[in-house]
């Protein structure tokens, strides 16, 4: 059994470092060709769910697609299966490519169970709090935050520049946030703040702990899931409330904080469900405008490039 992850056409040199990242976190490798089984990556119609699959036993490639085209039709048409990562926002429904691959990577390999199905999955989800120190990588982390259905998230910015970085920090990293339209607010927070839950989830990228899948994450309110935190910081919260629990990656003394955010927020995700359909309801009424959306003349229009913004 082995695992290749292929960015089909990811031009980000970044996502391209990072996709590298998370294959050897997975013990996997990065590929530019197809070794065994082909599954895509992919948003499209008739995907099946990233969730409730039995763990890897054969060889396999998993695809991964360019940042805005996503998978080329070939790789797709070449596919054994395809399979889609369940978000729940309405306007961010999409991970950054090497997050992606992250997830995809870690559920493929070992497999779940699927994603629960309750009434009210905004009352089981848990706080999230996050340690960080690069500001593209808390962005990204962000991003799947909004993705996963996260309202709230708490920020332990540790120099990643999210509350008082300079302009080109702010900027870059609410693009890689899609801050245009992500709706979570982030709350500023530290260590301290954890005194407050009566339970305190601290996940380790690798290490002797309890695996994150074994652990119960649906405790809503009175839960903090956090990631990103060193050593030193565990020795400042009473340990009758922690509980440490890792995701089993490959030993590294760099593991990327949007690649373990995102596998952490998938499984937060898998664990608190979505909305049960409750039969023999109408669904929602398609809406209707008054007026039709017209185009403006020319000298009507005033163009303001986004970065500007961010002086006011």
């Amino acid at each position: 059994m082995s695992l290749s992850i292929f960015p089909d056409g990811v031009e980000n040199p970044a996502n391209l470092a990072r996709i590298t990242d998370a294959a050897r976190l997975l013990g996997a490798e990065c590929s530019s060709s197809i070794d065994g089984r082909l599954i895509a990556i992919e948003n499209s119609t008739g995907a099946a769910e990233i969730y409730g699959r039995s763990p890897l036993r054969e060889r396999a490639t998993i695809a991964v697609g360019n940042e805005r085209r996503g998978l080329s039709r070939r790789t797709l048409a070449s596919a054994d299966e395809t399979l889609e990562i369940p978000t729940q926002s309405r306007t961010v429904t999409t991970l950054n490519v090497a997050a992606a691959a992250a997830v995809a990577g870690w559920y493929v390999l070992r497999g779940s169970g699927r994603q629960a199905q309750v009434s009210r999955p905004e009352l089981r989800r848990p706080f999230f709090l996050l340690v960080g120190r690069h500001h593209v990588e808390v962005g990204s982390s962000l991003r799947s935050a909004a993705a996963f259905g996260f309202h709230d998230v708490l920020l332990d910015d540790r120099g990643a520049g999210w509350f008082e970085g300079s302009a080109a920090e702010r900027r870059e990293a609410r693009a890689a946030a899609r801050r245009h339209k992500n709706p979570p607010h982030v709350h500023r927070a530290s260590a301290d703040d954890l005194e407050r839950f009566e339970e305190v989830v601290v996940v380790l990228p690798s290490g002797s702990a309890d695996a994150l899948q074994h652990e119960r994450l649906t405790r809503g309110r009175h839960q903090v899931v956090v990631v990103g935190m060193g050593s030193t910081d565990l020795d400042r919260i009473a340990h009758a409330r922690v509980r440490l629990v890792t995701l089993d990656l490959k030993p590294s003394d760099d593991s990327p904080l949007r690649l373990v955010a995102s596998i952490v927020l998938a499984e937060i995700a898998r664990q608190v469900g979505r909305r049960r359909r409750v039969p023999g309801r109408p669904a929602a009424p398609v809406p209707r405008y008054e007026a039709a959306v017209r185009l403006t003349a020319t000298g009507d229009v005033l163009f303001v490039d986004p970065s500007r913004l961010l002086d006011y």
